[in-house]
This record gives C-alpha cells, sequence and structure tokens, in this order.
C-alpha cells in the first residue's frame, strides 16, 4: 500500500523526536555521573581560629566541629586548593600548591600522611619540621593521620611507624592537613601564615559536596 507524502513527513518527524530524547537522556546521564553528591545542607559547622606566634610570621590552628561526621576533601588557602597538590607558603606571603615533592626552598610545605599503626612518625630533611604543631623532626603518634610542614628544605622524606618511606604525594600523603581518624565531626588542622589575614580566605570542602568557609 502506497504511503501519503502527509504519513511519512510525520513518522519522519516522530523518529527524531525519539533520536532527540534518547540523545538528551545520554547527555544528562553522563553529566550526572561526574556531578558530585551534594551533601545534607543541614549540616552546620562552628568554626574557631587561633593565631600562634612563629619565627618568621604566624601559624593558625583551625579548629572545626560539625553537626554530623564529615571527611575532608581539600582545602583552598587564599584561592590556592590542595587538589593540585601540596599546599605552601612562599616567602612573598603567597599561596601554591606542589605536585612532586613535600618541601620547598625558601617555603612552607603543609600537609598530612597516613599511617597505619601507631609508633614514631619521622621527618628527614634539611630544613625545620613540625608534626601535629610540634617542633620537632620525629614523634610518639597514633594510627590515622598526622599534619607536617616542613620550612625551606631542599629535600625530605617522611619515614611512617611501619618503616614506610614517603618522599612526594601519593596515597598515604593528603593535601588536606587533618590530624586523626576520618570521618569525623570534629577537625584540627595548622595552616602557616604571614600575618595578613589569611584566616579570612580559607574554604574547606567536604566529600559530598559540603563547603565550610573560615571567617
Amino acid at each position: 500500500m502506497k504511503r501519503s507524502p502527509a504519513f511519512s513527513t510525520y513518522v519522519a518527524a516522530l523518529v527524531l523526536i525519539v533520536i532527540a530524547m534518547s540523545l538528551s537522556f545520554v547527555v544528562y546521564q553522563g553529566v550526572r555521573s561526574f556531578a558530585p553528591e551534594k551533601q545534607d545542607q543541614d549540616v552546620t559547622f562552628v568554626n574557631r581560629v587561633v593565631t600562634l606566634p612563629n619565627q618568621g610570621g604566624e601559624l593558625l590552628l583551625v579548629l572545626v566541629n560539625a553537626s554530623e561526621l564529615v571527611t575532608p576533601a581539600a582545602l583552598e588557602v587564599q584561592g590556592q586548593s590542595s587538589e593540585g597538590g601540596v599546599l605552601y607558603l612562599g616567602q612573598s606571603g603567597s599561596y601554591g600548591s606542589l605536585g612532586a615533592s613535600l618541601c620547598l626552598s625558601g617555603g612552607t610545605t603543609f600537609f598530612s600522611v597516613h599511617s597505619n599503626a601507631s609508633g614514631l612518625l619521622q621527618v628527614q630533611s634539611n630544613g625545620q619540621s613540625w608534626i601535629d604543631g610540634h617542633l620537632v623532626s620525629s614523634l610518639s603518634v597514633s594510627s590515622g593521620w598526622n599534619e607536617v610542614m616542613i620550612t625551606n628544605a631542599t629535600s625530605c622524606s617522611v619515614v611512617t611507624p611501619d618503616g614506610s618511606v614517603i618522599f612526594g604525594p601519593g596515597s598515604e600523603v593528603s593535601g588536606f592537613p587533618v590530624t586523626g581518624t576520618l570521618p569525623a565531626s570534629s577537625l584540627n588542622f595548622y595552616v602557616p601564615s604571614d600575618g595578613s589575614g589569611t584566616d579570612s580566605q580559607i574554604l574547606l570542602v567536604f566529600a559530598g559536596g559540603g563547603v565550610d568557609q573560615i571567617d
């Protein structure tokens, strides 16, 4: 049976609509798969920043209490994110990130290292080092994350309690400097500062999309 031109046009239009809807679904699914799941916006944060004197500048002790368990994903200081690597404070007072090293000549790096067991955590460098806010090159720690800062060093490594030697960013290093086990409802970490109001430019990003602005 011969079909009329109008019927053929209708069928062609219907096919185009089906194809368009299919493509829209594929694109939507693709975008959705990369979009982070939003964290419950009912989570609230209470922040406190304590300024500690430090040679040539300040240390900011940042204390964060959340209304539920959270897992930090990234730290931003003056627009520089730990997602780019290990954060550092340079001689000029500006922040940046290192993708392949744990230390920097003329700068202070800050990050956290994961230990699978309790014991002695050691920082080996030709500069100055802090562990969990203590001006030491070694410290007895519990299993979990521990913050390390290294100042003005050209070579460095971190030895964990189980004997592992860490030379650069990897699975055992987090650009988010935190101490303890995760997830947690209470976080504390140190940020080196030149005293120019860094605390008003600190942003915490959590897994699931939660954000905490330090004011």
